[in-house]
């Protein structure tokens, strides 16, 4: 009896130490906040009490951070909350002009493009099929040949392919990416670069794409050169579908020295539209381009309704690997079942529009884009926290666990590094982001049921990033 009694008090006093643990700690920040690390540097930090909306442990929360891709969480939440888990984009096939009895199309097949990220994205492994079920689709409806041509119409998506506060320098880049009508394998180009024995090297796409004017000037680094460092520099132009690449390459090991690169595609839409014409030909629909003029009375056939994968999905996968090009998807989609142009500027209107509804201060978000790759895009600690805990309340109205489409520390995604030897693996979720002088975290504790939202910003760092991240962790698990 005495040791059943024992063992009971022993067991109600661990479990109420444990309690007592699990509340932040606001020493814990203020620790945090004194490191050596960030003595020069602007931080912020909110705890805040999913169920109350009490902040148990702060600093700065009241002051505007850049965010980087913590951003990422305003977008994601309001495309939630406007538009639904189950929002689909859509693209659409039409066959316009009339099919004889021998099969022959006199006219166009027009693709209008609805804005989907996910057309041929190598993320989504169902989404590179749709060149194929087009093709089914002509060859059910009888079409073997075409008199006419591939016309692709862009109007749903009037504004510039990238935010108006991008720099140039990440315009080329694989993260930064244009965002358009109609985007094709994640609007993204391989390049390969060979190198010859003078040192210098030549730049060619793993695809076949004429119509790019892709333009290197590239070298390895000559031995004993300390004054030129390596470093690529890249520029795109949408307007004229061209890419430049300049620089110095490092020496690599003999046998290594070609090498590929992930950049920005300036003309997804041309990619596309090469696949279905080398799809026609695999599959003998023999295409006479020519330009026809559709009278009037022309038969206008709906070929092909494509829709993308559900909101939720589109949300998991950007959280999960920080797609900016995904995260202006949902921006821009946000105005258009109000009847306004699909633009960033209207996209941001409408995300603040949501949060001062919802009782918000907005005075509290410098929102540029969706994404968060404007540096000059800012947000309060506090903010974020509560867009997380609003968005985590709406849960069975929304009919989607917003918590649950963050990714686990130490497991997923772009945080699956963080925590990963600690108590707190798989156990809090996090959106992070960075970019120069920018390290952030925001998301949930613990991972499964959360109990708080918590952010964490720091900006303007002069110490490593690995010892700011060595810092947050530590706050982290201090506070959890």
């Amino acid at each position: 009896m005495f040791k059943r009694f024992f063992f009971s008090i022993t067991t109600l006093a661990i479990a109420a130490a444990t309690a007592l643990a699990a509340v932040p700690s606001q020493s814990a920040v203020d620790r945090f906040v004194n490191a050596d690390a960030l003595a020069c540097a602007t931080t912020g930090v909110c705890v805040m009490d999913l169920e109350t909306g009490k902040i148990v442990a702060g600093h700065n929360v009241d002051k505007g951070i850049v965010t980087a891709s913590t951003m990422k969480i305003v977008t994601t939440a309001t495309a939630l909350e406007i538009l639904g888990k189950d929002f689909l984009f859509h693209t659409r096939v039409y066959a316009v002009g009339n099919i004889d009895e021998h099969g022959k199309l006199t006219g166009n097949i027009i693709i209008s493009g609805g804005g989907d990220p996910t057309l041929g994205s190598r993320f989504f492994k169902d989404r590179t099929a749709f060149v194929d079920t087009l093709m089914m689709r002509m060859q059910a409806v009888g079409i073997k040949s075409i008199e006419g041509d591939i016309q692709l119409d862009a109007t749903a998506i009037p504004d510039q392919p990238v935010p108006g506060y991008w720099m140039l320098e990440d315009m080329p880049e694989s993260y930064g990416t244009g965002y358009h009508a109609i985007n094709f394998a994640d609007n993204q180009m391989r390049v390969k670069f060979t190198y010859h024995k003078d040192g210098s090297y030549t730049l060619s796409t793993i695809q076949d794409m004429p119509w790019l004017n892709l333009r290197g000037n590239v070298h390895q680094q000559i031995p004993g050169d300390t004054m030129n460092r390596p470093g690529l520099t890249s520029m795109i132009d949408y307007r004229n579908n061209a890419f430049d690449v300049t620089g110095i390459v490092a020496r690599r090991k003999r046998g290594r020295e070609n090498f590929t690169t992930w950049y920005a595609c300036p003309a997804p839409q041309r990619l596309l539209n090469d696949s279905i014409r080398r799809a026609l030909n695999t599959n003998g629909i023999v295409l006479a381009a020519t330009k026809n003029k559709i009278n009037n009375n022309a038969d206008t056939l709906l070929l092909l309704d494509y829709t993308s994968p559900s909101l939720a999905e589109i949300i998991e996968s950007t959280l999960f690997r920080s797609d900016n090009m995904f995260a202006e998807a949902l921006l821009r989609a946000l105005p258009v079942d109000s009847g306004l142009p699909a633009t960033t500027s209207n996209g941001v209107r409408m995300a603040y529009k949501l949060w001062k509804q919802q009782g918000l201060d907005t005075r509290q978000l410098a929102m540029k884009d969706g994404s968060g790759l404007a540096r000059n895009g800012w947000a309060t600690p506090q903010f974020l926290c509560d867009v997380l805990r609003l968005t985590y309340a709406d849960s069975h109205q929304l009919g989607v666990d917003y918590s649950q489409l963050l990714p686990r520390a130490g497991r997923e995604g772009s945080v699956k590094r963080m925590l990963r030897k600690t108590s707190l693996r798989g156990n809090i979720s996090l959106k992070s982001g960075s970019m120069g002088g920018v390290q952030c975290y925001a998301g949930y504790y613990p991972a499964r049921n959360p109990r708080y939202a918590v952010a964490v910003m720091v900006n303007n760092f002069s110490e490593s990033r690995r010892d700011v991240v060595a810092q947050v962790q530590h706050l982290l698990i201090n506070l959890f």
